[in-house]
């Protein structure tokens, strides 16, 4: 029965998904909500401090203060932007109903504080000793007359108090639910003596989900298209915050089974590991004041950096249309000699063949995905159409025609940069009629994007 639940959430949920998935991908919106989401709480206490000489602190309570510091932070950095703590007291939350209040709010980022934890090794200290009565058993006889007898001795034996050890492992980490590689820095300090553990909430089931699933799988493609960018940039200026203090940073890191926070919420979201409720100094860290508070801040000036660069992204002027430009003979002979010479340095790899109607037709190219500075020249039959044009949220217009004699017509896109975050990713749009053909193209350093069109004969 809660299997089925399940599946039915998440096909509404990749219903909500498909139906706000935009035109354009992600489009470069201001940050104006942002979800700041305590880990468990209430029943769910998640990690324990319940090692040799620890504090016997609950995670609950850790992510609750730092959260909470957090919100105050943020109002602090961003006064103009809206934040939602999604508990502000020791409340249970399941976590449909964290995603549920991230996407009420329409939340533009989803920010989750938890505290990290191992399986414990266990030790053992002699505290004394004790008599025990042991016996000697000693059988005589044979058949009929075998006997057995017991005589009683007294032994001295050790008695010894069992412990939990504390971790050695420290840092902060960040997670995403995302095709994204654990950093080799985490991965140095894993151990198979030693189980993550992760977002456990008291149905950790949520976090079990089967992506081999048809629903879950389409869900899983659906966010990361969406927002696997934007969580990479968020979660890489946190790293690079919490780096700047003397905390030991552990990178951004995925593991196999999902977090059912970040797969659900419809928005950018990142899950911060901000240290060790198992280690001896992490866990007096993450329950001081000064820990606290440190880092609060360093993930609200992380927010205020990635916020300030979408801002600056979406200020940058693009005209909407794009002609082919106007050039003499003799610069058109050097430019088609210099052309050559470029392209054929790189591989070609064709994404899509495409027939077109009519003979005429036009296509609008989009930055797919984050708006991180992608550039590109774009190339047709050979002959420069575009140089270094920025890809963004507005259409780059291009109209185009089959030339006469070409059995297929080649558009290439040629990656000037691979902007902030690589590849370079272009959306290219063509529409006939009430027909819409959508590519997703993608270029580098070593291989051109490469469209081909060819007329309905």
């Amino acid at each position: 029965m809660v299997l089925v639940k399940k599946n039915v959430f998440a096909f509404v949920q990749l219903l909500f998904l498909l139906s706000s998935f935009s035109l354009f991908g992600q489009n470069a919106k201001s940050i104006k909500t942002i979800i700041v989401d305590a880990g468990h709480g209430g029943k769910d206490y998640g990690a324990y401090g319940g090692y040799e000489g620890g504090l016997g602190s609950y995670e609950k309570n850790i992510t609750l203060a730092i959260s909470n510091k957090l919100v105050a932070e943020l109002k602090k950095q961003l006064p103009d932007v809206k934040v939602v703590p999604t508990r502000t007291t020791d409340i249970f939350q399941s976590p449909p109903e964290k995603a549920n209040i991230a996407n009420d709010n329409r939340g533009d980022l989803f920010i989750c504080i938890h505290a990290d934890a191992v399986e414990l090794k266990t030790g053992r200290t002699q505290t004394g000793t004790r008599q025990e009565t042991r016996y000697r058993v000693k059988t005589t006889g044979k058949g009929k007359k075998r006997k057995k007898t017991s005589t009683p001795y007294t032994v001295t034996v050790p008695v010894y108090n069992y412990y939990k050890i504390g971790s050695q492992r420290t840092g902060t980490s960040i997670w995403l639910f995302a095709a994204h590689k654990t950093s080799v820095k985490f991965q140095a300090l894993m151990s198979s003596e030693e189980e993550m553990n992760i977002e456990t909430s008291s149905d950790s089931s949520y976090n079990n989900i089967d992506f081999s699933a048809p629903e879950f799988r389409m869900m899983a493609k659906v966010h990361a298209d969406r927002y696997q960018k934007k969580s990479i940039r968020l979660a890489s200026l946190v790293d690079e915050e919490i780096d700047k203090t003397d905390r030991n940073a552990l990178g951004i890191n995925q593991r196999q089974k999902g977090i059912w926070v970040l797969q659900a919420t419809n928005m950018p979201a990142i899950l911060i590991e901000t240290g060790f409720i198992s280690n001896h100094d992490d866990e007096r860290y993450l329950n001081s004041e000064k820990g606290q508070q440190e880092l609060a801040e360093s993930i609200a000036t992380a927010v205020k950096r990635y916020k300030e660069q979408i801002d600056n992204n979406n200020s940058t002027p693009v005209p909407a249309t794009t002609t082919s430009p106007t050039i003499n003979k003799e610069e058109k002979k050097v430019l088609e000699e210099a052309t050559a010479q470029k392209i054929s340095g790189r591989a070609n790899n064709v994404l899509k063949k495409i027939v077109v109607s009519q003979p005429n037709f036009k296509i609008d190219l989009y930055d797919d995905g984050d708006i991180d500075g992608d550039i590109i020249s774009v190339y047709y039959n050979g002959k420069l159409i575009v140089e270094s044009k920025k890809l963004t949220d507005k259409p780059l217009t291009l109209n185009l025609t089959t030339e006469t004699g070409n059995t297929e017509n080649e558009l290439l896109i040629y990656a000037e940069n691979v902007g902030e975050i690589p590849p370079n990713t272009a959306l290219m749009i063509l529409t006939e009629g009430n027909q819409r053909t959508e590519v997703r193209i993608s270029a580098d350093s070593k291989k051109n994007g490469v469209i081909l069109f060819s007329k309905n004969k």
